[in-house]
């Protein structure tokens, strides 16, 4: 009786572990970056290059650097230049020239392999060029940790995309825009209208603050 009952024990503690091990493997398989087969690095390749024109650190006027972006906020923004709920604005001038280059990316195929090889570079690191208060910046960024993390990790059920591997002088180029509504104005582009709505009583000097707050955690920097 005594041992049919160590058994037992020893089949439960057993099946337990087994039911860990099971559950750490499917959290490991999750949060591993989709690879990219080689046929596929190669086309991601190519397409990658013709983004380069704007998004690589060679040019003096130039959009950000993109490397590290998660996939799924590329593939996300990607798809909203497609729609045309960004990229349509005349008084936003970069985003209007990435909107007229929506043949770049034509397709669902595209658009899923840019976005998973953007995710697969290394964040570049950069000079901050913004000066100001980051001690302000602290008690602004209070409002910002629900959606965009206390270390600006990003959330994806959030659809709020990681700020600290995105260059200074991009977020508050960025920041300005949304306060003006230069930027989340489409009834279409629900996440740039909460973005924009919570910076409608931000002026300037704030979102420098912020910005310089949020270069505390940045690892691109």
């Amino acid at each position: 009786m005594d041992c049919q009952k160590q058994n037992r024990g020893l089949s439960l503690a057993q099946c337990s572990s087994s039911l860990i091990l099971v559950f750490v493997w499917l959290l490991s398989a999750c949060s591993t970056k989709q690879g990219l087969s080689p046929e596929e690095l190669v086309e991601a390749k190519a397409a990658f290059e013709s983004c380069l024109i704007c998004h690589s650190d060679q040019e003096m006027q130039r959009g950000p650097i993109i490397n590290g972006l998660p996939a799924w906020y590329s593939r996300q923004q990607l798809h909203k230049f497609l729609a045309g709920s960004r990229g349509q604005n005349p008084e936003n001038k970069s985003e209007l020239l990435m909107g007229s280059a929506r043949d770049r990316f034509p397709d669902e195929r595209t658009i899923s392999l840019l976005s998973r090889y953007i995710e697969t570079l290394t964040p570049k690191p950069y000079q901050p060029v913004v000066k100001a208060d980051p001690e302000k910046g602290a008690a602004l960024y209070q409002s910002c940790i629900p959606c965009h993390g206390a270390k600006g990790e990003g959330n994806e059920p959030l659809k709020s995309p990681p700020l600290n591997i995105q260059e200074d002088w991009y977020l508050l180029d960025q920041l300005r825009k949304f306060a003006s509504g230069k930027r989340g104005y489409h009834p279409e582009d629900i996440e740039g209208i909460q973005m924009a709505y919570t910076l409608v009583n931000l002026e300037g000097q704030d979102l420098r603050d912020l910005v310089a707050y949020i270069q505390e955690f940045s690892i691109s920097k």
